[in-house]
């Protein structure tokens, strides 16, 4: 709760100075109301927020600071509610930084320390070479990655170099994802848990020191006419990977949630070959990954892993439409580990800016081979009728097996509504 009363006080402030007419440089913020309604079941509302969010930002000289928080607060989860005590512990009140970080110009480059999200790669809500910030999943896989990133401690150093981009990363804490709450609206079988029945779960190993860092490296520039990139990331895996450790006096296997450290190189192009097209491709290598296999002694695998996207995108009047294929490859899988030998995704989108900017839609069908075993249908659509005013609409449709990830969410289809106040 500190936390969020820091955020709290921080946000006044951002109200505060604009009040006092203080003239940072920029700032913002957003006071509104969001809820969700399932279309299936009993329990009709899944959620009852309200929401805060603000931005400050300012400069002296060749320093600046940039600071953006978010408050949300749920009365879903007060009195009497369908969801378990974690999922109220973790969802009824929260707050986070999405960035809080300063900076001094260094040149032509800058240098950054802080709270801070990264975003390597040009893909379109997919990750592959953008690995460097862990996700928060409490809406399951359907936010975007705008909202969800978890922002990172971190010393960000930008310089140029001829017509190229350098940037190094040194990581100060690395993060877990942050998998929904135990019995939570979007808990589900993607998100695998040990069986308590046949597990004894220990607390997760703890990194100390140096073993908590992680450090990047990219390059971005042009060769001839094809926009290039190349990455490089030493971190921890940001899911779970469960060793065996022990025999519990019950009889159960005793485990161990740990996040092993790996290495990543990959690299990124894009193409615009004219005719309002531009062709992507996106390669990744993960050297020492790890993968749970509950039968063997340890609990677990190494398999070295490939990620790669292709994408094409099409400008069409006030419509960016996007097609996108990406699949990850286990190169040394072995019967039992609990991530598949190959996994595909195909994505269909469209982007599109009416009435003046004032509508903005976003259609997305997402799905994994074939179709009807694993579909996503969303559409999002925000409306600005006045400057001081945002209404959102959201849809998400799921579709397939039970055991597949969008599949596993077919009776929680589900409309979201909101409503904001700018200032």
């Amino acid at each position: 709760m500190p936390r969020g009363l820091a955020l709290l006080s921080v946000l006044s402030l951002c109200s505060a100075a604009a009040l006092a007419d203080l003239q940072p440089d920029y700032w913002d913020g957003e006071v509104g109301l969001a809820s969700a309604v399932r279309l299936h079941g009993d329990e009709a509302i899944t959620q009852k927020q309200l929401y805060l969010k603000a931005s400050l930002e300012d400069s002296w000289g060749d320093s600046f600071y940039k600071a953006k928080a978010r408050v949300r607060y749920d009365a879903r989860y007060e009195g009497d509610q369908p969801y378990s005590d974690a999922a109220r512990d973790d969802y009824r009140f929260t707050a986070d930084w999405r960035h809080l970080y300063w900076g001094h110009r260094l040149g032509d480059g800058e240098l950054t320390l802080g709270w801070q999200q990264v975003v390597w790669g040009r893909a379109d809500e997919l990750r592959v070479l953008d690995q460097v910030n862990p996700l928060d999943y409490r809406e399951g896989l359907t936010a975007l990655l705008e909202d969800s990133r978890i922002a990172l401690p971190m010393a960000r150093l930008v310089h140029p170099l001829g017509d190229w981009e350098l940037e190094a990363l040194w990581i100060t804490d690395s993060k877990a994802n942050r998998w929904p709450a135990e019995g939570s609206e979007f808990d589900g079988p993607v998100f695998t848990r040990p069986d308590p029945s046949l597990f004894e779960t220990q607390r997760s190993e703890q990194y100390h020191g140096s073993e908590k860092f992680a450090y990047g490296l990219s390059a971005n520039g042009q060769l001839g006419s094809v926009d290039v990139s190349v990455v490089g990331l030493n971190s921890r895996q940001q899911d779970p990977v469960y060793a065996i450790t022990g025999i519990a006096a019950d009889g159960r296997s005793q485990v161990q949630a740990r996040h092993p450290r790996y290495s990543m190189l990959g690299s990124g192009i894009a193409i615009d070959p004219g005719y309002s097209l531009v062709i992507r491709s996106e390669l990744a290598y993960f050297d020492n990954w790890q993968v749970t296999n509950p039968y063997r002694s340890h609990g677990s695998d190494q398999s070295n892993m490939l990620k790669g996207l292709l994408g094409v995108d099409y400008l069409w009047r006030d419509w960016l439409l996007s097609a996108q294929w990406q699949e990850q490859h286990l190169l040394q899988w072995q019967p039992g580990m609990l991530t598949p030998e190959r996994d595909r995704l195909f994505t269909l989108s469209g982007e599109g800016s009416h009435l003046q900017d004032r509508l903005k839609t976003r259609l997305v069908m997402a799905f994994s081979p074939p179709a009807d075993d694993n579909t996503l249908l969303q559409g999002i659509f925000t409306y600005k009728p006045a400057d001081w005013l945002k209404l959102g609409l959201e849809i998400d449709l799921f579709f397939g097996n039970r055991e597949q990830a969008f599949g596993s969410y077919r009776q929680h289809d589900q409309v979201r509504l909101s409503a904001g106040y700018l200032f």
